[in-house]
């Protein structure tokens, strides 16, 4: 190879590297665009606890002779907030827990309205009365014990999903029974246990 062409040898190779060189310092890398996906979580409805009282006495307090058979026998006042929501109906079940260890039913009541906030004094035409242990009648049956000493009488409100589902007639409808069919449409409850001893 003479002295001209190698000259222009190197001379078309400077020339291609500088083109190659330049091309690769041109290019430009696109930024990539990452897209952000913003999740809302619905925020969780706290429901207060449902609340159970009564205006004639707190829970643990004594209830008065007035709503036993000492006194006129009528039903006590109640009146409950809190409801959970979903809500359709309340039962309610007055019990005590005799000597023996065996639940006693002062007062079985269910069907009443979602809509209700308070029974009154000797309420009546809300709900459906069930049978009591004292009796057949469907009513209240006030504390009566022939023991002696305090007696507790717990009284439990039941927020209910759905109307239960009963498979005797309403004449037949014992504590036992509305607790069991009672026992998986319950969203709530709420209690009020008050004190009696009977006068010697």
């Amino acid at each position: 190879m003479n002295r001209a062409v190698a000259e222009t040898v190197v001379l078309f190779a400077s020339a291609v590297m500088f083109v190659a060189c330049g091309s690769s310092a041109s290019t430009t890398t696109s930024p990539t665009t990452t897209a952000t996906t913003t999740t809302t979580t619905t925020p969780t409805t706290t429901v207060s606890a449902m609340k159970l009282t009564s205006t004639v006495a707190a829970d643990g307090g004594t209830l008065p002779a007035d709503y036993t058979c000492d006194g006129s026998s009528a039903s006590p006042p109640l009146a409950w907030s809190g409801a959970p929501a979903g809500t359709k109906e309340f039962a309610l079940l007055m019990t005590t827990l005799p000597g023996d260890g065996t639940t006693k039913w002062n007062w079985v009541m269910y069907g009443i309205p979602a809509a209700t906030t308070a029974l009154y004094r000797n309420t009546s035409g809300i709900g459906t009365f069930g049978v009591g242990s004292d009796g057949p009648s469907r009513a209240y049956q006030p504390p009566c014990s022939q023991g002696p000493g305090l007696k507790l009488y717990t009284f439990t409100l039941y927020a209910l999903s759905a109307a239960p589902t009963l498979t005797v007639p309403a004449a037949q409808v014992t504590g036992a029974i509305l607790t069991s069919a009672i026992a998986n449409i319950t969203l709530g409850t709420s209690s009020l246990t008050l004190g009696y001893t009977r006068p010697k």
